[in-house]
């Protein structure tokens, strides 16, 4: 079966397919707020590189935040217009998850305002679910999780930023344990406006 992966909900713009367990095709740039103008016609690259038509996607995969608010409801979009559309099953996973590489992960995006999204993942497994907190919250997590890597805004907590170097691939990982959603209508994003205390 060809799946369809896309992620718009950090600075990034992720787009993939794959066919059962082989990617096919992959894509990852800084997009910096342009995902809006990117997305489709790098979906329309993936479709040809992969030498398939967009009715040959079986599955859609996409991630449905925490992150930015824009980027969120791009993706979100995108995936159920092509799964209601085509009639296909919709897979949604934490956009935190899909950044989580290490086996232990403690991935941070800047929430802004002193804050940021946090999720502590040990292989796609979540440890601490999605939260957004205070930086100084944040580094006290840390210290409760030494032997964790801390993945992608790392500098929020005076860590090296530390950027995936296959989302991708991590998608395709994360789907296999995924149900896929019942009523495409009413998935909603994951915005996480509040502070978790």
């Amino acid at each position: 079966m060809y799946k369809l992966f896309l992620d718009t909900t950090t600075k990034f713009l992720c787009v993939g397919i794959s066919q059962d367990d082989t990617i096919l095709y992959q894509h990852q740039e800084l997009a910096e707020k342009k995902q809006s103008e990117m997305a489709i016609p790098y979906i329309d690259l993936a479709l040809k590189e992969a030498k398939i038509k967009l009715k040959d996607i079986g599955e859609v995969v996409v991630t449905i935040g925490p992150g930015s608010f824009t980027g969120i409801r791009i993706g979100m979009c995108i995936a159920k217009v092509l799964a209601t559309f085509h009639n296909i099953p919709l897979k949604a996973i934490s956009s935190l998850n899909a950044y989580a590489y290490q086996p232990k992960s403690i991935v941070i995006l800047d929430a802004k305002a002193q804050r940021g999204y946090v999720g502590i993942y040990q292989n796609h497994q979540c440890i601490v679910k999605d939260c957004v907190l205070e930086i100084e919250k944040i580094q006290q997590l840390i210290k409760q999780y030494e032997d964790y890597s801390v993945v992608l805004d790392g500098h929020l907590v005076g860590c090296t930023d530390d950027f995936p170097p296959n989302v991708i691939q991590n998608m395709l990982q994360i789907e296999k344990i995924t149900r896929p959603i019942e009523d495409v209508d009413k998935l909603i994003p994951m915005y996480l406006k509040e502070t978790i205390e």
